[in-house]
């Protein structure tokens, strides 16, 4: 994705937002993607799954050639031949959590493997093996006390790598946030943007206190509301809390995005 002009951009979770979080399905959301498509919006996915999960969701969606985000804002694909880590390797944090198996109860993708992810995740298996594919982050049920959670929590800070709840999973990664990322891919895409007073909109989407780094960033942060209610903060009234869940909720808040985008330049 080249550097843009243009006066909107939408960084977005996907399960939970976009994609519906039962089924993975995004159709409600097809025609609010067509029309940011045809106003040259660009919609830049932020999501804990791995490069080679969100290559085929890229296809499928009709986002290719456009840059992501990947495992919690631990890696950015800037496009087919360039990928970059900016947490911590995924080869160090299992190195701090194989040490750490020997205090804790906990289970991390490679404890897993194949067979326990498929059915922790209802995943199909060659998409399983897609989300094993990591670079910079781990996933892992907690198995143990919320009180030696905490002592955990301290251990991996004391190696410089964070602990943040999920929808599904704890995720441990070096640090850095989706915050971070997206503000990195930001900066990227306004860059041929001369005039100093012009000011590109960012809007963040999100559904899970992972993705409130992101939501905090936003000009706009929309929240969606997961089954049991709203689990992130919206700051109102520059932000949009959707009505309905996944991807009809996403395509609600889009629109009303637009509107009000539409609405300030008339």
């Amino acid at each position: 994705m080249p550097p843009t002009a243009t006066p909107l951009i939408i960084f977005t979770d996907l399960d939970g937002c976009l994609l519906n979080k039962h089924d993975y399905d995004w159709s409600a959301a097809a025609v609010t993607l067509e029309t940011l498509r045809q106003r040259q919006i660009p919609v830049v996915m932020n999501s804990s799954k791995t490069v080679p999960e969100m290559l085929l969701l890229a296809e499928e969606l009709g986002l290719t050639g456009e840059t992501f985000i990947s495992e919690n804002g631990s890696v950015i694909h800037w496009g087919p031949d360039s990928t970059e880590v900016i947490g911590a390797a995924r080869d160090e944090i299992l190195a701090v959590l194989t040490d750490l198996k020997k205090r804790f109860r906990f289970r991390s993708f490679a404890d897993l493997g194949l067979d326990g992810v498929v059915n922790e995740t209802q995943l199909p298996v060659d998409k399983a093996q897609l989300a094993l594919d990591r670079q910079g982050t781990e996933p892992l049920l907690w198995d143990d006390t919320d009180e030696c959670r905490s002592e955990f929590e301290q251990r991996l800070h004391d190696h410089k790598i964070t602990l943040v709840k999920g929808g599904r999973f704890w995720h441990v990664a070096g640090r850095t946030s989706k915050g971070k990322a997206m503000q990195q891919v930001a900066r990227h895409l306004c860059g041929s943007v001369s005039d100093p007073n012009y000011k590109t909109i960012i809007a963040a989407i999100g559904d899970s206190p992972i993705d409130q780094s992101m939501l905090d960033a936003a000009d706009v942060p929309i929240g969606i509301p997961s089954p049991t209610g709203l689990q992130v903060t919206i700051a109102l009234p520059r932000g949009i809390v959707a009505v309905q869940q996944g991807a009809v909720g996403w395509a609600e808040a889009v629109t009303e995005l637009l509107s009000r985008l539409d609405s300030r330049a008339s």
